[in-house]
């Protein structure tokens, strides 16, 4: 059976490509954004690893309502930091640094 991550990767590979042939990016651009999502996909699996266990403790420790106000907070900052790190790689593409000012 085929891994759906693996799949989902693929199309979003093949997306891309269709963008490339169409000059909506460049190749820079392309590999740039493929690049971008290995990196997020494992930096998120480290951090799931990280925070799984843990949230256990904390469940076990502090109990469900603490344990899921610390997962909360967590996601949250995880999730800010993800969106800031996305828009520094999508302000770096050429397609948005070339544009014409609005």
């Amino acid at each position: 059976m085929a891994d759906p991550r693996q799949s989902e990767r693929q199309a979003w590979v093949d997306g891309l490509d269709q963008l490339r042939q169409d000059g909506v990016i460049d190749g820079d651009d392309q590999n740039t954004l493929i690049r971008h999502l290995d990196e997020h996909r494992s930096t998120l699996e480290d951090e799931l690893k990280r925070i799984v266990p843990e949230y256990e403790s904390r469940v076990a420790r502090d109990g469900q309502a603490s344990a899921d106000e610390w997962l909360a907070a967590t996601a949250r900052a995880l999730g800010e930091r993800d969106g800031a790190q996305s828009r520094r790689v999508v302000d770096s593409l050429s397609v948005v640094r070339n544009a014409p000012p609005e």
